[in-house]
């Protein structure tokens, strides 16, 4: 080829276009196969469980609780269907917008519904359902319905939930539930227990939580890209629980709570002849239905930051000093070692002088025998009789009666109290033994510490002539196909001391509640023969002393027993005795009597 000018120009090469393109393609087409061969083979499971889980979820039938009912029969916690709100963690991810969506529905502060939900990411169960409102109207379901589109996650869908219909009637009995935490799963798995789901927490919720607790069941449902149902695909059906029947009497739970009022404290009552506890009550109480699907973080930090310690089970769990009510058990240890019989008097000056020290009685009660000193708590005849017992005796009697001992009962969180030694003295402060320490032990006061269930023992073992029954509140248990497990009385303890010796005890105790200068004329009830024994027990640092009462009858054939114990509350005679009358006339169908504080109830 020539230029303009007549210059040779060389020809250019031919570029091999077709080569170009045929590479462009071979690349594309092996891109095309790889990322084929990455979806379906290397990520084939995984993309189709994604897209399975687009179109069906697994919504969880928990399993209802079964029921609790008293020894009649008579329901104390239920289940009933009610509209729950729960999320899954990780369909929701990191999109907060769902989380303040629903703040707004549901009117819940964003802070609780975030930390329910870092709980549960926490606990490793972003899969599962996590309950965040219970009972919600059909207004709310209207509008999460209405919202569905931005509110991935969040199922709404009706439930068995716990219920107790009588509030907080017999509270720490019944206990609480709270959802299921790593250590308990490793136990509850075994019965079918998943993370997620709600478990007892404390009482016979807990303690009876195999036979309460049920199977759970579940369906799969298909769902539109709103997450909405469209047809159910498979249901396998949750099984009921067993039904719990108690001991208690469920008039009479209520009489006694009816009776405190609003005072600190407890009262147990149990049945002599078998050990079933007919009522068990602890002051002040809590309304477990707040926790049935999830306790609130506000209605938490209340409860925890109320300094009487709602949820603590005074009944069982607290020690107290039991007072002139454990001169019964001084009693006891005096006629049966010797120190002294039933003649025995000694003289009181309102006081005992021992060395420097001045221990005082609430009165002067001249000269006092046996049963003037229990139907008047002289402090002073039980001083000397402590003094001529010794500790060790002493201590050796209190533990025949059971104290310094867990009862064995069927609940959790039992103190075994504290009876003193002088080689427990010796051990815990590195100090010796004093007489001033045997005389503040005999009167019940000093380093000797009891629950009120054990002294409602102490009662009835003086009702039962000495047999000590080991207490139960667990009557029967009832399996859904009507076969049972009953509950058979257990003997304790057996205390040592002759029918005469119980008679001469008993009939002090009749002399405080019906005899002339008794410190218990409260609890006296017409036609009915009641034996008791008051207490004040002193409790340093505490200002007021603690008021105490124990009884039985009637006394030919001893069918209640109870103690009463008011924190802070004064004099037993005049505080807790007229407590314990008011559950006797409820036991024996009695009309109910406004009873006024006997001026010579000191003690």
């Amino acid at each position: 080829m020539r230029g303009r000018f007549g210059v040779e120009i060389p020809a250019s090469p031919q570029v091999p276009h077709f080569k170009l393109y045929l590479a462009v393609i071979v690349l594309g087409f092996a891109a095309l196969v790889l990322r084929l061969w990455y979806l379906q083979i290397a990520m084939g499971e995984q993309l189709l469980a994604q897209s399975e889980s687009n179109r069906k979820r697994f919504i969880r039938l928990f399993a209802p609780r079964g029921m609790i009912v008293d020894r009649a029969g008579r329901t104390l916690a239920m289940n009933r269907p009610e509209f729950v709100v729960s999320i899954i963690p990780a369909e929701v991810g990191n999109d907060d917008s769902v989380l303040y969506r629903l703040s707004r529905i549901l009117e819940m502060p964003l802070e609780d519904i975030l930390q329910v939900v870092g709980n549960a990411k926490q606990r490793a169960q972003r899969l599962y359902p996590v309950p965040l409102a219970t009972g919600i109207s059909l207004e709310v379901v209207t509008r999460i319905e209405e919202n569905r589109l931005w509110l991935r996650g969040v199922d709404v869908s009706p439930q068995p939930v716990r219920w107790y219909p009588d509030g907080k009637l017999a509270s720490h009995l019944l206990g609480m539930l709270g959802e299921v935490d790593a250590k308990e799963l490793q136990t509850l798995r075994e019965v079918g227990v998943s993370p997620g789901e709600y478990v007892g927490k404390m009482g016979v919720e807990r303690v009876q939580e195999v036979w309460l607790h049920g199977k759970a069941g579940g369906k799969w449902v298909e769902v539109d890209a709103r997450g909405r149902q469209r047809r159910e695909i498979e249901e396998v059906p949750a099984e009921q629980g067993a039904t719990v029947m108690l001991t208690i009497d469920k008039q009479l739970q209520r009489a006694a709570e009816e009776a405190f009022g609003n005072r600190v404290g407890a009262v147990v009552a149990v049945d002599p002849r078998t050990g079933e506890v007919l009522l068990l009550a602890s002051f002040p109480r809590f309304d477990p239905n707040a926790f049935a699907r999830g306790v609130k973080p506000h209605v938490w930090r209340e409860i925890a930051n109320n300094p009487l310690h709602p949820l603590q089970n005074r009944a069982i769990g607290s020690r107290y000093p039991p007072g002139s009510t454990f001169k019964i058990v001084t009693a006891a240890a005096g006629l049966h070692f010797g120190a002294i019989t039933p003649y025995t008097g000694f003289y009181c000056p309102g006081a005992l002088q021992l060395g420097k020290w001045r221990f005082r009685c609430h009165r002067r009660h001249n000269a006092t025998d046996f049963i003037k000193a229990i139907a008047a708590s002289c402090d002073v005849y039980f001083y000397q009789t402590g003094l001529r017992l010794g500790m060790p005796k002493l201590a050796e009697m209190s533990h025949a009666f059971g104290l310094g001992e867990l009862t064995g009962i069927d609940l959790v969180g039992e103190s075994k109290g504290n009876i003193p030694t002088p080689e427990w003295k010796k051990k815990r402060y590195k100090e010796g033994w004093y007489d001033g320490d045997t005389v503040n032990a005999s009167i019940g006061q000093g380093f000797v510490q009891t629950t009120p269930l054990q002294m409602a023992l102490v009662a009835a073992a003086v009702a039962n002539r000495g047999t000590v029954m080991k207490p139960f509140v667990v009557k029967r248990i009832v399996r859904p196909d009507g076969t049972t497990i009953d509950t058979p009385p257990t003997v304790l303890k057996q205390i040592p001391l002759t029918p005469e010796q119980w008679r001469w005890i008993e009939e002090g105790m009749r002399a405080a509640v019906a005899g002339r200068g008794g410190t218990a004329h409260a609890a006296n009830l017409p036609g009915i023969a009641v034996a008791g024994k008051t207490g004040t027990a002193e409790d340093p640092p505490r200002r007021e002393p603690h008021a105490w009462f124990i009884c039985y009858a009637p006394m030919d054939n001893p069918r209640i027993a109870l103690a009463v114990v008011v924190e802070q509350g004064g004099h037993g005679g005049a505080v807790a005795a007229p407590i314990a009358r008011h559950i006797l006339e409820t036991f024996f169908g009695i009309t109910h009597t406004h009873t006024r504080a006997d001026a010579s109830a000191t003690d």
